[in-house]
């Protein structure tokens, strides 16, 4: 109950005595204390048998009422040996020491705020998990879920045992990097791969929607692939050249650190710019009028 929203609701009215019991309450007394209190804070000075009459308390447990509030230093006795009777101290004391008493315990807890923080044990930053992955199969899927989860950047140099319709590759990885772009277009998406004439409709829609492109250059076989999602990367690496090449072997990083792709980073940016040339849309001049 907030008695603060009950009188500004109620301005003009009284507040009820049960809502200033329960405000009461809500402070730290107990039902009994707060009824206790309440009365002698109506009639002054009462002896117990009528402070049980007024309060509606058991008289047993007006005593026990009464004595956590004297402890209090809410209300004191009269100092003769029987028939005493109580009365409350004056108001504004009792609940100036109520507001100072919460305001200590609001800077208690701001300096333990502090030393529990000075117990906290710092934990060494996990390191980054490597996995290593082999087949095809596996190979595929995992540059696809790292497409599909990728958020700010895709650096990619595709082998074209993702690209030969041969090697069971095709077209199929530019469609999912058209989607990905169509659907992102804030991702910064780069890629490199061996240019077919095959591809040339499906490199014309990556460029018109921002896919930077570079054509890798010259008959070596491309030793190494690479993927940079994030801060994922994966890394597959040339197997065979007997008939076509394969790369079935790699190196998965999950999540890491800027340091460590770092590196991976640098590769990638060397090989376009030593290995590729970066394709670009070119469009034909109109020839003067005659």
């Amino acid at each position: 109950m907030n008695l603060l929203l009950i009188a500004n609701s109620q301005p003009e009215e009284e507040i009820d005595e049960r809502e200033i019991e329960k405000a009461l309450q809500e402070l730290g007394f107990t039902k009994n204390d707060s009824k206790v209190f309440l009365t002698l804070a109506k009639y002054k000075v009462l002896s117990p048998a009528d402070i049980a009459r007024h309060s509606d308390v058991d008289r047993a447990r007006v005593y026990d009422s009464l004595n956590r509030l004297i402890e209090k230093g809410y209300i004191q006795k009269e100092p003769v040996k029987r028939g005493a009777n109580y009365q409350v101290i004056p108001i504004e004391r009792i609940f100036k020491s109520i507001r100072d008493g919460y305001k200590e315990k609001i800077e208690e807890t701001l300096i333990l705020e502090k030393a529990i923080r000075k117990l906290e044990v710092e934990e060494e930053e996990p390191e980054p998990r490597v996995w290593s992955i082999s087949s095809k199969k596996k190979i595929r899927k995992k540059i696809k879920q790292l497409l599909e989860s990728a958020e700010d950047r895709i650096f990619f140099i595709i082998t074209p045992d993702l690209l030969m319709e041969e090697l069971g590759g095709y077209d199929w990885i530019l469609k999912e990097i058209w989607n990905k772009k169509f659907s992102s277009e804030e991702l910064k998406i780069i890629i490199a791969l061996k240019y077919f004439e095959s591809l040339k409709e499906e490199i014309k829609r990556l460029l018109k929607i921002n896919v930077q492109i570079h054509a890798i250059e010259g008959d070596n076989v491309i030793p190494f692939g690479l993927l940079i999602a994030d801060r994922d990367f994966l890394l597959t690496t040339l197997d065979q050249v007997k008939e076509a090449p394969e790369y079935t072997t790699g190196l998965w990083l999950e999540d890491g650190r800027t340091k460590q792709i770092l590196g991976y980073e640098h590769l990638f940016k060397h090989f376009i710019s030593s290995e590729c040339k970066q394709i670009k849309l070119t469009t034909k001049e109109r020839p003067p009028n005659e």
